[in-house]
Parts: structure tokens; C-alpha cells; sequence
């Protein structure tokens, strides 16, 4: 059937269901990015309590809760571009979608960023076209979480004409290989000893796994599961994420740095996105309730704000503040639980004064949809 025209009942494909655990996943892609920033990239290796420490160490993992966001967006956003593949609105459905999503709050954090922080202007033209990911070769500094939006953004921006013009048997050989032709140039970079992954053509991995995993999830609901296939499928992931991160550093020098940081991506990516499959293949089950529960979908409802918002309340609180001393275990845990609880009522008011009422101007915008088939599941919800 060529693009652009509607399919009957018989010929459309199932919707897909939501998939309650991955609201859980991204509540905790969000703490991950928060941790990191709070407990370790903003406080000084110093002289702290063993506790403090210990969380200081794990917090250090936190950044890769960017990959596992890259993973989910890759999922939920080619699951829907397969559903509407067809649609005669389908380019202008999607990416009215997506500016409703993501504009509003972009544009207020971009306003904030040019009016309070001196010299940022160089930064913000950058963010308006969706390439601060390259600020570093431009010479401009950096002031914000922008740059994973801008790779998203370039990344869809020719991502849905390839889903519209391939099956999701071809998407799913396009997808593997772009993820894997991110990791030869990072190989390649590594060779030059250039280490910074930010660009987009080294670190579009994630986005393309979760892609992957859309064309399975979209065949996997038109024929009959194989759970141990995919079990096996997905342990052979989690090795290949294991055996890259465990890679030791054959030096110290730069080039020793850049190839263990280009096998370090890998691994995040494999693991995160093994993470992800699991977690779609046992969706329901009684031991991924945690997953579910009320805390961490509150989390993963106001992720996008949190991640935009909470640097910026952490950089305002340090100002206010001053620096920690070292050792002050109390000004230590107010200043996590005041940033914390900041970061969750600005979400808040994002949410409910700037996030909805843009997203509600969907039934003006959209295209009117067509009606369900009876007995359809609803699709999967998200940051779209």
C-alpha cells in the first residue's frame, strides 16, 4: 500500500497497549539524571561521612539515565509513527505532536536561561535550532540539559520518513544499522583521541535500540510469543553490555580514554535498551510491580520537567546558599530535600499552567482521528 493512504479495519495494525513498567523506567531515568547532578557533579570530593560517600559513588551513574530516556523515547515514538504510518496526516500529526510536548516548556527554560544567566545568548540561538549538542566545537558554553533535545530533535527529524516508507521488518534492519554505525564512529573518533560522544552521529544508539524494539513489540503482537527465545535474546544483550563495560582502560592517555569511553556507551546503551526489552516482554508481572506503583509514575509523569527544571534550581539554591562544608551532614541532607522539593512543585506548576493547556490544543491542531476497532487495547502513553 503506498503512503498516504488510510487502511481499513482488516488492514490496520493492532494498538499497542500502554505498558505500565516503562512510566516507572523513565520516573527512574529522571532520579538517576537528579542524584547525579545533586550528589555528585555539584559537591566537592571532600571529607564526608562514608554514607554520603557511598552515595556520592553511585550517584556518578546517574548521567546514563539520559541513555536509558534515549532508549524509552526511541520506543514510544516509533511505536506510534508504525501505528500512523498510513495516515494521511501523518507528518503533520507528529510533529504538531511533538512541538505541543516540547516546546512550551522549552521555550519558558530557554527565556529563564537568557534572562538570568550572563553571556548565555550564544548558547540560546543554538538551543532555538536544536544544536547545542555541537557547542563544544563551536566554542559556546553550555548552560543547560538542552543538548539530549537536540539530538532527539535531529534524530526525528528524518526518523519518521524512514518508518513511513519501510515495513517494520526493514525499520528494524534500518535501526540496527544506525546503532551500529554509532558505534564504528565512535571507534573512528576514538582513534583521533576525541572522547566527547554529545554529537549526534555518535550518540544516536539509544534512540535507534528503542526503535528496534518498536518493530519487535509491533510484529510480536501479530504472532505467537516466544518467551524463551526472547529471554535468550535479551541475556545475550545484557552480556554483550557486561562484557563492554568491564573493558578496562589500556592506559592512561587520551586515546586509552577515548576507547574506553566508546565502549563504556556501548555498554550503556546495550544495557539499558536489554533493560527496556525485559521489561516490555514480562510487562504484568507480580515481581515488575514496584514498577507500577504510585511513586515512581509520579516521577515518570513529570520527568521532562524535572529534567529541565532541577539544575537550574540547584545552580539558584548554591547561589543562595554558598558551598557545603565539609562534613554538614544537615546542610547537606536540606539541601537535597529543599532542591528536591523545589524541582517537584516547579514541576508541578509546569505541568498544570504551560504542559497541559499546550497539549490540550491537540483537537484543534490534529487531524480528527478514526475510530477504534472494538476490543482495541489504548496506546502506549509518554512523552510524545
Amino acid at each position: 500500500m503506498s503512503p498516504g493512504v488510510p487502511k481499513t479495519e482488516s488492514q490496520r495494525p493492532p494498538r499497542l497497549a500502554h505498558i505500565r513498567e516503562l512510566d516507572g523506567v523513565r520516573g527512574i531515568a529522571a532520579l538517576m539524571v537528579f542524584f547525579h547532578h545533586v550528589c555528585f557533579a555539584s559537591i566537592d570530593s571532600t571529607t564526608w561521612p562514608a554514607p554520603l560517600m557511598l552515595l556520592r559513588s553511585i550517584s556518578v551513574g546517574g548521567r546514563y539515565g539520559v541513555d536509558l530516556f534515549f532508549v524509552l523515547s526511541g520506543f514510544l515514538i516509533t511505536s506510534l509513527l508504525i501505528g500512523a504510518r498510513e495516515d494521511p496526516s501523518y507528518y503533520h500529526d507528529f510533529y504538531w505532536k511533538r512541538a505541543l510536548r516540547i516546546l512550551p516548556l522549552y521555550i519558558a527554560c530557554l527565556i529563564g536561561v537568557l534572562l538570568f544567566i550572563p553571556g548565555s545568548w550564544s548558547f540560546v540561538l543554538l538551543s532555538v535550532f536544536f544544536i547545542s549538542n555541537f557547542s563544544s566545537i563551536l566554542h559556546v558554553a553550555a548552560s543547560g540539559p538542552f543538548w539530549t533535545l537536540a539530538i532527539e530533535e535531529q534524530f526525528y527529524l528524518l526518523w519518521p520518513t524512514v518508518v513511513r516508507r519501510r515495513s517494520p521488518t526493514e525499520l528494524r534492519h534500518w535501526a540496527m544499522g544506525v546503532g551500529v554505525a554509532a558505534f564504528v564512529l565512535r571507534l573512528i573518533a576514538a582513534a583521533f583521541g576525541h572522547a566527547n560522544y554529545n554529537f549526534t552521529f555518535f550518540h544516536c544508539d539509544g534512540l535507534a535500540f528503542g526503535a528496534f524494539l518498536a518493530c519487535w513489540y509491533s510484529e510480536r503482537a501479530a504472532r505467537p510469543v516466544k518467551p524463551r527465545k526472547e529471554d535468550r535474546m535479551i541475556a545475550t544483550g545484557l552480556a554483550l553490555a557486561i562484557a563492554s563495560l568491564a573493558i578496562p582502560s589500556l592506559g592512561t592517555g587520551q586515546l586509552a580514554f577515548a576507547f574506553h569511553s566508546a565502549f563504556q556507551q556501548t555498554g550503556v546503551t546495550l544495557l539499558c535498551g536489554s533493560i527496556v526489552a525485559f521489561l516490555i516482554g514480562h510487562s504484568g508481572q507480580r515481581s515488575l510491580a514496584f514498577l507500577r506503583s504510585r511513586l515512581l509514575t509520579f516521577f515518570g509523569l513529570i520527568s521532562y520537567a524535572m529534567y529541565m527544571i532541577h539544575a537550574y534550581v540547584m545552580d539558584e539554591y548554591d547561589t543562595l546558599r554558598g558551598p557545603l562544608a565539609s562534613g554538614h551532614v544537615s546542610a547537606y541532607a536540606v539541601r537535597f530535600f529543599a532542591i528536591l522539593g523545589i524541582t517537584i512543585a516547579l514541576c508541578l506548576v509546569s505541568r498544570y499552567l504551560i504542559e497541559l493547556p499546550a497539549m490540550s490544543m491537540r483537537r484543534f491542531i490534529l487531524a480528527k482521528p478514526s475510530p477504534p476497532i472494538p476490543g482495541d487495547p489504548p496506546l502506549p502513553l509518554g512523552n510524545m
